[in-house]
């Protein structure tokens, strides 16, 4: 086995963030490499808080049997508030330590990869596995996760197309993305629709307007599909995707912005509009075909560099190659939709 480390014995697996289809495939190709090296998957179960827990045991061969097509995560996850204080990514390799564990793959999206990042500062050895349904990790074309929810939000326009021109509708459908759009931009793209609203480009009530009336009274159209993201801006202020309450980090809580675009549409234009919001059905399908692939190919990458002694990397997807990225160079940024991309949904809606 080239270049594997004798001393890595046991390597650790951490699910952490919201989940994504495809992390079970991460798993699964990480355990099976560690069975194929005569190495023990150790998993640990409820993401950081789980590992302070002491929520944290092997993983056996019939636990990653035929879960490759299954969604979500058999380790589960969580959002924690650990990493968030100085002093904690030495808590955490401490409790790492106590369980043995030489090692760790953290399967997850920014705030995962951060807290990898502060791990790996410890002289911890750790690798971060690019998982995501936002894609908005800097140093991967893609994220696992993301392109089944593109088709999943993809099939939802394709369906409610049909009720939209059926009743001569404006259709508002909210879809996932607090800070990039690429959830709805991709799908737009792919699914037609007429408008896309994402974080990246904020719009006006007045322009929205404008475009709707041009495509009904101009063009004759007698329905529309608007795609926003959750948060999505309006640069007047007039809509707010943030409600009052927090999550547990500490964040506004989003949702509602696609029900306020609708009811604004309605009295603004007086066209019937109504909002459809997607919410956890993008996270929580089968992960395709392509997510399955680029989740065994990313894992098999992080296990590789893992053994060979590196740390502070994640495997990110470089054009059609796998190669591994510096943590520091992808902590603190967001891959955001570019204007060539933001065009296409817009010239083709």
């Amino acid at each position: 086995m080239r270049g594997y480390t004798a001393a890595m014995k046991r390597i650790g697996l951490i699910t952490s963030g919201g989940d994504a289809p495809g992390t079970n495939a991460c798993i699964r190709t990480i355990a099976r490499r560690c069975f194929n090296a005569g190495i023990t998957p150790v998993g640990v179960f409820d993401a950081w808080d789980g590992l302070l827990k002491g929520n944290v045991r092997d993983i056996a061969r019939d636990d990653v049997t035929g879960i490759v097509q299954t969604a979500g995560t058999i380790l589960r996850s969580s959002r924690s508030r650990l990493f968030l204080a100085p002093g904690d990514a030495e808590l955490a390799r401490a409790a790492l330590a106590r369980h043995d564990i030489h090692g760790l793959c953290v399967i997850g999206g920014n705030g995962s990869q951060t807290a990898a990042h502060l791990l790996a500062q410890t002289g911890f050895p750790v690798i971060g596995v690019p998982k995501t349904i936002d894609n908005d990790l800097v140093g991967t074309e893609l994220t696992v996760g993301f392109l089944t929810a593109v088709e999943m939000v993809t099939h939802a326009l394709d369906n409610l197309r049909a009720t939209a021109e059926s009743h001569n509708r404006v259709m508002v459908v909210e879809v996932m993305g607090r800070n990039v759009g690429w959830i709805a931009v991709e799908a737009a793209i792919a699914g037609g629709a007429d408008l896309a609203l994402v974080p990246e480009f904020p719009f006006t009530l007045e322009e929205i307007c404008a475009r709707l009336r041009t495509r009904h009274e101009t063009h004759g159209r007698n329905y529309s599909i608007v795609v926003i993201a959750e948060g999505a801006v309006d640069s007047q202020g007039v809509i707010d995707p943030q409600s009052a309450s927090q999550d547990r980090l500490g964040r506004p809580k989003l949702g509602g912005v696609g029900a306020n675009l609708a009811r604004e549409i309605e009295t603004r234009l007086g066209y019937d509009a109504r909002c459809t919001t997607l919410g956890y059905l993008q996270r929580s399908a089968s992960p395709c075909a392509a997510d399955r692939i680029l989740a065994t190919r990313v894992s098999d990458k992080a296990f590789d560099l893992l053994v060979e002694g590196q740390t502070g990397l994640m495997a990110g997807l470089q054009g059609t190659r796998v190669a591994p990225v510096p943590l520091a160079d992808v902590v603190g940024k967001l891959k955001r939709v570019t204007p060539d991309y933001f065009r296409l949904a817009q010239v083709f809606g």
